[in-house]
């Protein structure tokens, strides 16, 4: 029997200065060319951000989880199937039944010997979960038969998905943007079908772990083919909405929050950027764009000013969500009901 709360996790490594995910990592390897062999070893440092905010975004679903990281992929993000290769091989010696695979190739090489690989893993009862590429509706290795391929829709919410498992890519969660760790134990906001895939990943393991302790049916390790019939019943169980974004009016936006907040919102702005904003200049723009200067990555630093100006502390950055954050009038909304 596999223990239902472990995951390979096959990206760019993981953080292990982060004292709040460190704690979560069994082990790990690293798969790199030296020439052109590939060699082992145990440095899994994550130089890049992608792989531990994948593993932040699986613990924001199933908080339970723990890893096994499999480090393939350089501090550009960039990695081989040649190395992918590799990694799902110590897959098959490890007891461990999910493998998530947040990241794509864009070369079918190797396609039989992935696809015998796969076939082996599912064979073992493990479970490998695939993320479509961006902006594609379907890629390789998500497309592979023995893989939960994953693409990514709008539905700003970590609870909704979608799931056929007659379908070549069977899965479609939220690629929303979500506020979790990167490196130096810093947040960014992480989006996409990267980001979708982990959920999948969180969420399967926790209706799985909730099947096997509850039912007497699953007293046996569970097949892929079991896994997607209640990867299915399981995504009738929520009603998907896509939230209609509306355009920002000068309605929308409170002028007593603007004197309240406003002068400390552009300290804030200036502090990141070192851009000299008028905050009514914003009225009618995104919060996050080239006008202010604030990023997905550098909104961590835009928050942190903003405390220091408000001298007032969020216990948890996870609890920022996009939506509060994409304009102006949400953001002073946002303030209010913090009670600040």
């Amino acid at each position: 029997m596999f223990n239902n709360k472990q995951v390979v996790i096959i990206d760019t490594g993981m953080d292990m200065t982060n004292q709040s995910l460190n704690k979560h990592v069994i082990d790990g390897v690293r798969f790199q060319f030296s020439g052109n062999e590939i060699i082992e070893d145990n440095d899994f440092q994550d130089d890049h951000g992608h792989g531990t905010s994948v593993a932040d975004t699986i613990m924001q679903v199933f908080s339970e989880a723990q890893f096994y990281i499999i480090k393939i992929a350089n501090e550009e993000g960039k990695t081989s199937t040649r190395l992918l290769q590799m990694a799902l091989k110590k897959c098959l010696n490890l007891n461990i039944k999910y493998i998530c695979i947040s990241i794509s190739v864009t070369s079918e090489g190797y396609y039989q010997q992935l696809s015998q690989i796969t076939q082996q893993l599912v064979d073992q009862n493990k479970l490998i979960f695939v993320s479509v590429k961006n902006g594609s509706q379907s890629s390789y290795p998500a497309s592979l038969p023995t893989v939960i391929g994953v693409n990514g829709q709008m539905f700003c919410s970590i609870e909704s998905f979608l799931f056929s498992k007659s379908k070549e890519i069977q899965a479609v969660f939220d690629e929303a943007p979500i506020f979790v760790y990167t490196l130096a134990e810093r947040f960014a906001f992480f989006k996409g079908t990267s980001k979708a895939n982990a959920l999948c990943v969180g969420r399967s393991m926790q209706l799985i772990s909730s099947e096997v302790t509850n039912s007497v049916i699953y007293n046996k390790d569970i097949t892929f083919s079991e896994v997607n019939d209640i990867l299915e019943r399981s995504a009738l169980e929520y009603e998907v909405t896509v939230p209609k974004f509306k355009p920002i009016l000068d309605a929308d936006i409170d002028s007593n929050l603007v004197k309240k907040f406003g002068k400390s919102i552009e300290k804030a702005i200036y502090e990141t950027t070192n851009l000299e904003i008028d905050i009514h200049s914003l009225y009618k723009f995104p919060f996050i764009s080239e006008l202010t200067g604030i990023t997905f990555s550098n909104f961590d630093d835009f928050w942190s000013s903003l405390e220091k100006e408000l001298n007032h502390t969020l216990n948890d950055y996870h609890n920022i969500h996009i939506l509060n954050v994409c304009s102006l009038a949400a953001l002073l909304k946002y303030l209010e009901e913090l009670g600040i």
